[in-house]
């Protein structure tokens, strides 16, 4: 199909292991470290930055091998530098934000949406060439799928809220 982007890895299946097992091992991390995260905000932050960094390496290498920047982005350094810099800052928050919120208030619904972002970039950020590129892609509704996560969390803590204030104290918990 014209246009469409070709899988780094050769197939859509070993993309999606690749990118499943990043999304495991991110979730995995957070809760290893959920003790430390709870204590301090350096655990998280060296966490994210390490998350963000592989993230970004997963897009620049396989364009450095096959010669696929974008060319608004070869042509502007500054530029290229604007979006490395602001989806580097993205991709932290989602890590940062779903640590700090699982560790401090025991939300999964965080890292849920962590497990499918990754899963989502590593996948998208696992293909060259296309009609468009990942980057930018990811740089339109990565925001939005950050207040998603966040709206979800807040949910969940509302549910929590919920069930404790008008189950629990009211002696009527099946539990």
């Amino acid at each position: 199909m014209p246009g469409s982007p070709d899988p780094v890895l050769g197939n859509w299946l070993l993309t999606h292991i690749v990118a499943v097992a990043a999304a495991l091992g991110t979730v995995a991390v957070v809760y290893a470290t959920r003790a430390r995260s709870a204590r301090s905000f350096l655990t998280p932050a060296l966490v994210s930055g390490g998350y963000a960094l592989a993230t970004l390496a997963v897009w620049t290498a396989p364009r450095l091998v096959t010669d696929a920047f974008p060319s608004g982005l070869v042509e502007d350094p500054l530029t290229a530098a604007g979006f490395l810099g602001v989806s580097f800052l993205l991709l932290a928050g989602f890590v940062a934000v779903s640590a700090l919120l699982f560790a401090r208030r025991g939300l999964v619904a965080p890292l849920v949406g962590l497990f499918g972002v990754t899963e989502l970039v590593w996948w998208a950020f696992l293909h060259v060439r296309g009609e468009t590129d990942a980057l930018g892609m990811f740089l339109i509704f990565g925001p939005v799928l950050l207040v998603l996560l966040v709206v979800a969390a807040g949910v969940e803590f509302a549910g929590r809220w919920g069930w404790r204030r008008f189950v629990r104290e009211s002696g009527r918990s099946a539990s």
